[in-house]
This record gives structure tokens, C-alpha cells and sequence, in this order.
């Protein structure tokens, strides 16, 4: 059977170089590093400025410890998420602990997937839909969110990018260890973010659509099989600690339009919105204008994005929660192609140069509003409680940082993801490190049994969550004042008090 061809449709088209003579791959690799340089950008911008919060607090807390802690944590925790944990602690070796320093690498990894985009898009079609779904790419709320964040989610979606990227050029190539570099992309694929394993479907369908040469079908069922025995062991070990992620059957409900949506444009619903009708009335219009190479990058770009989704949710349905759209981070990419397929389907190619401004100009309120300070998790205010303790402190103060079960409000956490801010402070609470827990939680002693930790102690600062009056520790003052402490400041941050006490 005839295999499809992966070249673009034309080698250099006149009005996409500026020299005549300038080689296609020259040209595309240009063109990628400029895109993928302003997706840097634009998600590095003002990504110091949010405070961390829960998730990024365990990344920070996890890429601190020792190599031997590291790996006793994570029998008992996120062994999915090891990979990444070792690549932020030598990270953080490198460049520090600060927002800005752990957030680049998210940075970077934007950078490359939107680089890695104009590449694939390009083995298709145009160099000029490259560019456009690069541009896309790099505004989209969620990528702009991911690539701001100390997770593994903007990593999981470069490789998803360049894996695919590899498996195209193993697919055109005659050589052996294109296949092997196929494997092995899925491999670390699958070690950053274990769900990047969905692509295995996807990648097989489009084959099944486009290369059902005996050859390349069976390389790719060996590379495959390959990718998923090394990674049996990493799937068998989260299955063991599935119940991490038991939070998200306490998520709530959403509707289809939500669930189609958020993945790649969070709660910017207006925009996904406006973004889909304006991208379904241009293919509706232009139809005929979509050839063969196109139609084939819309089926695999529909592919990434739907199966994925389709499976994650029957899984969801079948053995419990499993299903939250940041955990299609992976799939975002696809939305781009999506876009920049119907953006380019008009003869002008300034219409589509306007659309993708209309569409980062949409985004833009969203985007600024993620660079605030209370940006994440719906307001986290532990920098908050950080600079205002560093800023006040005085050495030999006592600190109380209230840890009931507030899921991710708990204040303790400001230490956690701040410790130089308390770092002449003493924590009365403590007992034992979170590294003896299982967990992230260190083992604190309860404040109605502080007893003797209080004694020499002449100031004390008490942080909870809300306000004291109404919180688990609403009996505090009563009972620093059996010790005879009295309350001589209080400061409200976004969502925890700060009260000073004194003798």
C-alpha cells in the first residue's frame, strides 16, 4: 500500500524566505528557534511574581533533600513524578530556589515545545502554519499557566512534541535508531508525566490512517512494546500509590463544554468560545483549501487531542477517578495545530497574522491575571505570610504555623516553600521531618500541648488559616495567656492571619 508521504507539501515556498537560496531546513530551524524563543518569553515574564503554592512547595521541598531521601520518599509518594523531582534538584543546584529560578525551567520547556511544533507542523505542510501554530501555542491560557509553574506539565508537553517529531522522522528513515530514539522519547515521556504514555494510541492511529506498511508498522509495534515493558514498573508503582491523586473525586462537576475546553484554555471559557467559532466558520468556508498533507496533520492533531481525553475519561468512569484537564497537558499542543490549520486556511496571509493577535489579545487579561501574586490556587498567600514574618521577625522570636487539614491553605506550608523568611525564627511545633511521614507534612505537636516549648520564649508569632476567631486554634489566646502571653499586632493576608504575641 502507498505510504503516505511526511515532506512538506512545498520544500521552500518564495513568499515564506527572504533569500531565495536560504535551504528549507535551514529556514525552519530559524524560524523555530525565533518562535520558540518568544513562547519563553512570554511564559517567563512575570513568573516570579505568584507565590508558590501546594504543588510547587512539594517540588521545591523534594528537590532539597538528599539523593537517598529523595528516593525513600517517593516508595511512599509520587514516584511518578521522580524524574522530575531529580531534574529540578540538580536544577535548583544550578540557579537557586526562587520562583523565577524553578519556574524557567517550565520556561524553557514552553520554549522547546513551541519550537518543537513549528518542526512537526512543518514535515506536513507550509512553514508559514508552523509559524502560526507555534505563535498560537505559545499564548494559550494553559500553556502560559504551565510554563509559570514549578510542575511537570510544561515538560510533559515538549515531549510529547519532539517525541512525535522523532517518530515522524523514524517513519521517513530507513535507519534503525530513529526507532530506538522513538522508545526512548517514550520512555522519559512516561517518567516526566506518566499519562504521555496516551500517545502510544495516538501514534499508533495515525499510522494506521496514513502507514500500513508492514515495515514501519511493526518497527513501531516494537518501539511501542519497548516504551511500555520499561515503563511497566513505573506504571505498577503509581497504581500502588493511586490514592495521591484521590483529591479529584472531590473536584467539582464539569460540563462537556468545560471538559473540551479547560484543557487548553483553562476558565477562559469567552475565549474558547470565540476561538472555536471563528476557527469553525473559516474551515466551513474554506474547505476545499485543506490538501492532502493537511487533512492528514488535522487527523493526527484531532487524534492527540481526543484519545487521550476519551480514554482518560472511560478510565475515570470505569475504575475511579483518574481525569483532570491539566493532566492534558500533554494533548495542548494539538489545540494549536487545530487553530493555526483553520487560521491559515485563507489565500491571505495577514488574516491569519490578525487572528492569532486577536487571540493573544483575548488572552491577555487572563495572562496578566496569572502573573499577580495571589495567582495560583485560587489565592495562595504564602509569600505573603513569608515577607511579612522576614520583614518583622526578630531573632530568637517563637513561630506557630497552623497545619490542620486545610487541604492546600494549610500556612505551615510557607515554611516549606520560604525557610530562609523564618530563618531566625524557632518552630515550636516541630517534631519530626516530613521525610519520616510518607508524605509532605512534617509531624508537628498540637498547640493546645506546647506546654514547656514555650518557656523562653518572649514573642510568639501565630499564623492560621482565616481568622483566629473562627479557625481550629480559635482558643489560642486563652491559652498563651494561662503562659502569660497577650496579642499586640494582627495582619490579615489573603486568606491567613498573623498575630503577635507577647509576654
Amino acid at each position: 500500500m502507498q505510504t503516505a508521504s511526511i515532506a512538506p507539501e512545498k520544500p521552500i515556498a518564495p513568499e515564506e524566505s527572504s533569500h531565495r537560496g536560504t535551504p528549507f531546513p535551514v529556514l525552519r530551524n530559524r524560524r523555530a528557534t525565533a518562535v520558540g524563543f518568544v513562547a519563553f518569553v512570554v511564559s517567563l515574564a512575570g513568573s516570579w511574581v505568584p507565590s508558590y503554592w501546594f504543588d510547587e512547595v512539594a517540588t521545591v521541598m523534594a528537590a532539597r533533600l538528599s539523593w537517598r531521601e529523595l528516593f525513600t520518599l517517593t516508595e511512599y509518594i509520587d514516584v511518578v513524578h521522580l524524574s522530575y523531582y531529580s531534574l529540578m534538584k540538580v536544577w535548583m543546584g544550578l540557579v537557586g530556589e526562587s520562583e523565577l529560578a524553578t519556574r524557567s525551567l517550565s520556561a524553557l520547556a514552553i520554549g522547546a515545545a513551541a519550537a518543537g511544533l513549528v518542526v512537526l507542523v512543518s514535515m506536513f505542510t507550509s512553514l508559514h502554519v508552523a509559524v502560526i501554530s507555534g505563535a498560537v501555542f505559545a499564548v494559550l491560557p494553559h500553556v502560559t499557566f504551565i510554563g509559570a509553574e514549578a510542575r511537570s506539565y510544561a515538560l510533559s508537553a515538549a515531549l510529547a512534541v519532539w517525541t512525535t517529531v522523532v517518530l515522524l522522522v523514524a517513519l521517513r528513515s530507513r535507519r534503525r535508531r530513529w526507532w530506538w530514539a522513538y522508545a526512548a522519547m517514550l520512555v522519559v515521556g512516561a517518567a516526566v508525566f506518566l499519562y504521555s504514555l496516551l500517545l502510544i494510541p495516538v501514534h499508533g492511529f495515525h499510522l494506521w490512517r496514513h502507514h500500513r506498511r508492514r515495515r514501519a508498522l511493526l518497527a513501531w509495534l516494537a518501539a511501542a512494546a519497548l516504551a511500555g515493558l520499561v515503563a511497566l514498573p513505573l506504571i505498577q508503582a503509581g497504581l500502588r500509590q493511586k490514592q495521591q491523586i484521590s483529591w479529584i473525586a472531590f473536584q467539582p462537576g464539569r460540563d462537556l463544554w468545560g471538559i473540551l475546553t479547560e484543557p487548553a484554555f483553562q476558565l477562559s471559557r469567552d475565549v474558547a468560545t470565540g476561538a472555536s467559532v471563528v476557527a469553525l466558520v473559516l474551515i466551513l468556508c474554506f474547505a476545499r483549501r485543506l490538501s492532502a498533507a493537511r487533512r492528514r496533520l488535522l487527523g493526527l492533531a484531532l487524534a492527540w487531542f481526543f484519545i487521550p481525553l476519551l480514554i482518560l475519561l472511560m478510565a475515570d468512569a470505569a475504575i475511579g477517578s483518574v481525569f483532570t484537564p491539566r493532566y492534558l497537558s500533554f494533548a495542548v499542543p494539538a489545540i494549536a495545530v487545530l487553530l493555526a490549520l483553520a487560521f491559515t486556511i485563507t489565500p491571505l496571509k495577514q488574516v491569519a497574522w490578525l487572528l492569532v493577535a486577536a487571540l493573544a489579545l483575548a488572552c491577555a487579561p487572563g495572562y496578566l491575571a496569572q502573573r499577580t501574586p495571589l495567582a495560583k490556587n485560587d489565592g495562595s498567600d504564602l509569600a505573603q505570610i513569608a515577607v511579612y514574618i522576614q520583614r518583622h521577625a526578630e531573632p530568637g522570636d517563637g513561630m506557630f504555623l497552623e497545619d490542620s487539614n486545610f487541604g492546600n491553605t494549610q500556612p505551615r506550608l510557607a515554611l516549606a516553600g520560604y525557610p530562609a523568611a523564618f530563618a531566625n525564627t524557632r518552630d515550636i511545633a516541630f517534631v519530626r521531618s516530613f521525610t519520616t511521614t510518607g508524605g509532605f507534612s512534617d509531624i508537628t505537636i498540637e498547640f493546645d500541648r506546647l506546654g514547656s516549648r514555650l518557656d523562653g520564649i518572649d514573642r510568639l508569632w501565630l499564623v492560621t488559616a482565616g481568622s483566629p476567631a473562627t479557625g481550629e486554634l480559635r482558643g489560642a489566646p486563652y491559652i498563651l495567656g494561662t503562659h502569660g502571653f497577650a496579642a499586640v499586632s494582627e495582619f490579615e493576608t489573603n486568606r491567613s492571619t498573623i498575630v503577635l504575641y507577647e509576654r
